[in-house]
This record gives C-alpha cells, sequence and structure tokens, in this order.
C-alpha cells in the first residue's frame, strides 16, 4: 500500500485527542497509577500550545493539556505528541527537548513558575519503535565518567500497532475505543469495511455526532476503496451513524471535496473550497469538522462565515423594507 500523505493523521489526532474527555481518558486508563496519584486529573485543562516555534511545527501536533500537580500550586504540563508518519523518528529526545526548551524559555520571559513536563508519544506508524534512553545515542564506548554530562529524560510512549483490539476494548467506554482502534487499523481499510461494528461500537447515539464525522471523514480520506465497497459498508453500519456516513461520503467523494483539497490552493480553485464551507456552515458543521474534511485554515473559515453573516444580514434587511 501505498503512504498516505502525513497531514490528515495529524489533523484527527488534534481532533480526537484536542478534546478533554479523550485526552482525559487516555491519562487515567493509560498513565503509571504512581504518575496519576500525582495529578489532580480532574481539573485538567487544554492551553494554547503557542510555545511550538514555527521551525517546530511540523514534528508537533501542537496538543497540550495541564492539570494541577497535588500539593503543589505549581502546575505540570502534560504534552501529547503524536508521531504520525510511517517512517519512525531515529532521535524522539531531541525533538522532544527542544519543545520542552521552548516552553521553560517562555515560562521564564513571563516570569513563571518553571514547571515539569511529561512528554507523551502516541506512535501509530506500521514499522516497529524502539525506545531508547537518550543517553543511548551516544557512543557506547565513552568512559562512564562523561556520563553526567550527557543530559537524559524519559517520554511515555503509547505505540497503538502493539495493542490488540481486545486490550483496547478493555479500556472504560468511551470515545478513546474508537480513537485508538481507527488509527491502529487505518493502514489496513479492509478491516475497517468488514468490521465496522468493531470501530464504531458505542457511538450511535446522536451526541456523538461530530466524532462520527470527524472518524467517518478520516477513513474515507485514507482509505482507496471501490465505490461499491463503501455502499455496501455505509449499510452496514447502525442507522444512527448511517446517515452521517453516507452524506460525510458524499461531500468528500460525490462533491469533489478530495480533489478540491488537492487544487484548492491554485489560482482558480478557491471558489471550490468557498462553496464547499459555506455549505458546510450553513449545515451547521464544527470548525473542527470542516477542517478535517476540507482541509483548510480556521482563518479561512472565519473568512466565509463573516460573508455569510453579511449576505444574511442583507436578506434580512430587503425583507425588513419588503414588509
Amino acid at each position: 500500500m501505498p503512504k498516505k500523505p502525513s497531514k490528515p493523521h495529524d489533523e484527527f489526532f488534534k481532533a480526537t485527542f484536542g478534546r478533554l474527555d479523550i485526552a482525559l481518558e487516555y491519562l487515567q486508563q493509560m498513565l503509571p497509577k504512581d504518575i496519576q496519584h500525582n495529578l489532580n486529573l480532574g481539573a485538567l485543562e487544554r492551553i494554547n500550545g503557542s510555545f511550538v516555534s514555527p521551525q517546530l511545527k511540523e514534528y508537533f501536533s501542537d496538543v497540550v493539556y495541564q492539570c494541577p500537580i497535588v500539593g503543589l500550586k505549581k502546575q505540570a504540563f502534560l504534552t501529547f505528541i503524536l508521531e504520525h508518519k510511517s517512517d519512525v523518528v531515529p532521535h524522539p529526545h531531541f525533538q522532544l527537548l527542544r519543545y520542552m526548551l521552548d516552553t521553560w524559555e517562555d515560562q521564564l520571559k513571563n516570569k513563571k513558575a518553571l514547571t515539569p513536563i511529561i512528554p507523551i508519544v502516541l506512535y501509530q506508524g506500521k514499522e516497529k519503535w524502539i525506545k531508547r534512553d537518550l543517553y543511548a545515542y551516544f557512543d557506547k564506548k565513552l568512559p562512564a565518567s562523561f556520563r553526567p554530562f550527557c543530559p537524559n529524560f524519559d517520554y511515555f510512549l503509547t505505540d497503538v500497532q502493539t495493542l490488540s483490539d481486545e486490550q483496547i476494548l478493555e479500556l472504560n467506554k468511551g470515545l478513546l475505543i474508537n480513537t485508538l482502534l481507527m488509527m491502529k487499523h487505518i493502514w489496513e481499510p479492509e478491516f475497517v469495511l468488514k468490521n465496522p461494528d468493531l470501530i464504531f461500537v458505542h457511538i450511535e447515539d446522536d451526541q456523538y455526532s461530530d466524532f462520527q464525522i470527524s472518524i467517518l471523514a478520516y477513513f474515507f480520506r485514507n482509505a482507496d476503496i471501490a465505490e461499491e465497497k463503501v455502499q455496501t459498508f455505509i449499510k452496514a453500519l447502525p442507522i444512527a451513524i448511517n446517515k452521517n456516513a453516507m452524506s460525510t461520503y458524499d461531500m468528500i467523494v460525490e462533491k469533489g471535496v478530495a480533489k478540491g483539497i488537492e487544487l484548492g490552493r491554485e489560482e482558480g480553485q478557491k471558489e471550490m473550497l468557498l462553496q464547499l464551507t459555506r455549505e458546510m456552515l450553513l449545515k451547521g458543521f464544527d470548525y473542527n469538522i470542516i477542517i478535517d474534511i476540507l482541509h483548510v485554515e480556521s482563518e479561512f473559515i472565519d473568512t466565509v462565515r463573516e460573508a455569510l453573516l453579511l449576505e444574511q444580514e442583507g436578506l434580512s434587511s430587503e425583507d425588513a423594507s419588503n414588509d
């Protein structure tokens, strides 16, 4: 199977782990108990991950949470970083360290107390991720007396591919199950097609409508599937999910969104994205869903929304004058 573009994986991560409920469930289910014991996860909140410098944007998903340390007034930053490439990063510590230094420098600049950072790497690639100590990057023949002068710190790793479906399903009922299952099986679309009940378990309720669209859009955008297979797959879904699946597939394929994403940035193609964004806003789609499907920036959506509001105000004024 050819490698897929990396951006959609990053966007799906932001749309899912950017949700407080999924991030909280992940921490409660995955973090070691001794770490959880010292954190007030009930006060977990997402913060602006603006610490990432422009040079590092390509490396980080920029999803950052913080919560209080039990018994202390200071905050502990819990940093989530998804490596979504099929190639393993050979020296992840260096990327993480750059991020951590940017964070601490920002705290010092703003006269804030330095806080500990727990880097968490959530990896979904097909290659095996071999976790090493930072010190292992250096020559093994270095004298032991040099070791104190070499930096060292740890990061917490979740390699989705090493989790069995049974292990994922044993997690507490919640959207984390669906997120991890889709991240794990996105590389094998035939499995998803044959196991809709597994991938979409527990999310039939209308309250999960936005999440349904997000996970469906992620799948349809990354899977090269014949239309007849997609139609069979959609029919096998629960009725509550079926309607969202059809509209999402229609939005991506039949209306040419996939082509619009590729060509929309070229001169003369912007109108396509403008019209699609307008239609989705009129239907009440959330910003994250529009970004996930159309691959546009939030500022672009703001512009379309402002134009739409002006248009609606103009129509209201016209109706009033006619009265």
